[in-house]
């Protein structure tokens, strides 16, 4: 039976924390404990933001790319599903149905969303509820433009997330949880939206009777990260980083009090850097909001497979967790400015070595490599004398120059690329890979020296030997067969065999 981790990203962190799980995936890495599908889920008023952009637009290639591959088995291997695509069994791939829609967000004013010029204002008849609600709100909150997300205020989010567990992508989340399904919330506490939505969603999750499978979704195990502040801002406006630490610590004493203490969440992983020079560009919301990836994002994703490797000690009765809550810090073994694989703890080397080493292999081949061997190399031909035609390769001039792989696969590298480039120039920075040329292809890995040739010419013989493999070549329909399945094996092989990835 297929079994779902729902992952519910909220504001602009939980979509950076999906963006960086899904370059993860993409590499091969996978949930453990028979987790097969994952089920993204985002939640953020601002529709036009750049960190949901750029994620959801990330999430389009995986799938497309995963469509088109017959049984992956390494790169792209774990599947991703909208909550939409559940509920009709559809396989149409939409990158929208990858949000959560709030109603009346889209250029309204706080005011507006809860009709405050419609309410009384005389006191004189006892009516005066306009001066009521400015107990609790300041002319600043009442004008705030919420299309752009709540700017740091979770009294102003509290009030219009709350409906998202009305909503129809919500009870379509009960309708499709089974047996075995498992929940992760990804939000920041020093922001507005996350520190506002994390509590909501738990509260709904725990204790509402009205969505379908209500009992079911109520006992599920369910994780969470929350971030504490790990940037500044370059100039404090409307949202003042000078405040983040402030509103952390209230947030978690709220937290302590009402999930912690009362054990509603199995296991909080918590993420942060209290002494980060790490400064971005100042932005309210909007395309402004693209933030560089950091490492902590990669932390994110961390705790989200640490969480299902656990999941059978994550016990739910009554909505309560019966062996309590587990609150987990992260952390790195050596203090430093520049990250390497050989600052982090084993299990966490082990977890991303690998994959990342060997897809980071893969978009330089193809970026440096793949000019040299396309018509040449026997993997790269199609009009070989000797050879029957169902043994020419697939992976030719017309596939490199079709739409498919232009606009999917090579997309979605430079994708990747860009995602390992901003995490090198942020603070600190995690840079485990060299520049490398065609000649140097294989002193890729920061503190690794492979003996013999380290050109891209051993995995140009490894891929020469796997073209003909009957299980690697593509049908009709799956377009991107080989050339996925070839190099995953190819790399493998060579990595391995240079003693290039710390198992």
């Amino acid at each position: 039976m297929s079994q779902k981790l729902y992952i519910f990203g909220i504001g602009g962190t939980g979509s950076r924390v999906i963006r960086a799980l899904t370059m993860l995936l993409a590499a091969g890495c996978k949930l453990e404990n028979g987790f097969d599908t994952v089920v993204p889920v985002i939640i953020d008023p601002d529709i036009s933001n750049g960190d949901l952009d750029r994620t959801k637009d990330i999430l389009r290639l995986y799938q497309q790319i995963r469509n088109q591959v017959h049984q992956p088995d390494d790169f792209f291997r774990q599947e991703v599903k909208t909550i939409r695509e559940l509920a009709d069994h559809s396989a149409s791939v939409n990158p929208g149905f990858f949000q959560f829609r709030l109603n009346g967000v889209d250029g309204n004013q706080f005011r507006q969303y809860i009709g405050f010029d419609e309410l009384d204002d005389n006191p004189g008849l006892s009516a005066d509820d306009k001066n009521f609600m400015r107990l609790f709100y300041s002319e600043a909150n009442l004008n705030a433009d919420i299309s752009v997300g709540f700017k740091g205020n979770p009294n102003m989010g509290s009030i219009v997330l709350n409906q998202f567990t009305a909503s129809d992508d919500f009870k379509n989340f009960g309708l499709t949880f089974g047996p075995g399904d498992a929940v992760f919330i990804i939000n920041s506490i020093f922001g507005g939206t996350g520190a506002a939505g994390f509590p909501l969603l738990l509260k709904n999750i725990r204790g509402n009777s009205d969505i379908p499978h209500a009992v079911q979704v109520r006992d599920a195990p369910v994780g969470g990260i929350t971030y504490l502040p790990y940037f500044t801002l370059n100039r404090q406006d409307e949202v003042n980083s000078e405040s983040f630490e402030e509103k952390a610590k209230t947030a978690i004493d709220y937290y302590n009090r009402t999930i912690i203490s009362q054990n509603k969440i199995n296991v909080l992983y918590l993420a942060g850097n209290k002494a980060s020079t790490n400064v971005i560009k100042y932005a309210v919301g909007g395309r402004e909001q693209k933030n560089n990836a950091h490492f902590l994002e990669i932390a994110g994703a961390l705790a989200i497979m640490d969480f299902c490797r656990n999941t059978s000690l994550h016990a739910v009765s009554g909505g309560v967790a019966t062996a309590g809550t587990s609150v987990r810090e992260y952390g790195i073994e050596n203090d430093v400015e520049n990250i390497t694989f050989g600052d982090l703890n084993l299990n966490d080397v082990k977890t991303l070595s690998g994959p990342l080493t060997k897809y980071k292999m893969f978009t330089e081949y193809l970026n440096k490599g793949l000019s040299t061997a396309l018509g040449v190399s026997r993997w790269t031909r199609s009009n070989i004398r000797l050879v029957a035609k169902n043994k020419n390769s697939l992976l030719d001039r017309n596939y490199f120059n079709s739409v498919e792989y232009s606009l999917q696969v090579k997309a979605f590298n430079a994708l990747f690329d860009e995602w390992l480039l901003e995490l090198g120039e942020n603070k600190p920075a995690f840079s485990p890979f060299r520049e490398i040329t065609p000649s140097t292809a294989l002193n890729l890995v920061r503190d690794r020296n492979p003996r013999g040739d380290v050109s891209f010419k051993p995995i140009d013989i490894q891929n020469c030997r796997l073209i003909d493999k009957d299980d690697l070549r593509s049908s009709e329909d799956k377009k991107h067969t080989t050339l996925i399945r070839m190099f995953g094996q190819s790399i493998e092989k060579v990595l391995t065999k240079k003693e290039m990835i710390i198992r």
